[in-house]
């Protein structure tokens, strides 16, 4: 190796761990893993944390989501941990789980309207009233997904970020209060006299 490549090489970990350094753990493990997916090479796994993660794709990884002890990720337990409200949301899922925690014969990065139909099924999820090929519209039209060729979609930037950080919704904070007695306005306090 010629000075000039080790300088180039040394320059290039300056950045990567100039570039990680204020991330978090996950953050940290979901960038490699994407940069290692990118390049082509295996992703190194240290621990069997780590190789649980890296069979469930660590882009997956959330604090609350456990691959290690799902062992196998199919969509049905995906779908219940993302717990999705709408066939948008549901449609992002299944993009998702296709791109990243498909068996590696059914994973790719795009979704037809025929995925709707054998994953909503699969993961136990209402079929929605709109055909297959409107619901993918819809999905884009909700900000989820970008259209690539005709009739296939990608999940965009936004649809990967409610995957991996909006879903499941977090519970309410806003606990209601009980009803108490009712303060009387000033229209309530005066009486009408006869």
């Amino acid at each position: 190796m010629s000075d000039q490549e080790l300088d180039a090489e040394l320059k290039a970990i300056a950045t990567l761990l100039a570039a990680l350094e204020p991330l978090s753990h996950d953050a940290r493990l979901n960038v490699l893993a994407y940069v290692f997916r990118r390049l082509g090479i295996d992703f190194p796994v240290p621990d069997a944390r780590a190789s649980a993660l890296s069979r469930a794709d660590v882009g997956a990884h959330r604090p609350d989501f456990d691959a290690e002890a799902a062992g196998v990720i199919d969509i049905r337990s995906f779908k219940e941990e993302k717990q999705p409200k709408t066939a948008s949301e549901m449609v992002a899922v299944a993009a998702y789980y296709l791109a990243h925690l498909a068996p590696p014969d059914e994973r790719r990065d795009y979704i037809v309207a025929d995925d709707i139909r054998k994953y909503f099924l699969q993961a136990v999820f209402p079929l929605p009233s709109a055909p297959p090929h409107m619901t993918l519209v819809n999905a884009k039209n909700a900000g989820y997904l970008d259209a690539r060729e005709r009739g296939q979609y990608r999940l965009n930037p936004v649809g990967y970020n409610l995957i991996t950080n909006k879903l499941p919704p977090a519970q309410s904070r806003m606990e209601r209060r009980p009803a108490g007695p009712r303060k009387k306005t000033a229209a309530a306090k005066t009486k009408p006299r006869g």
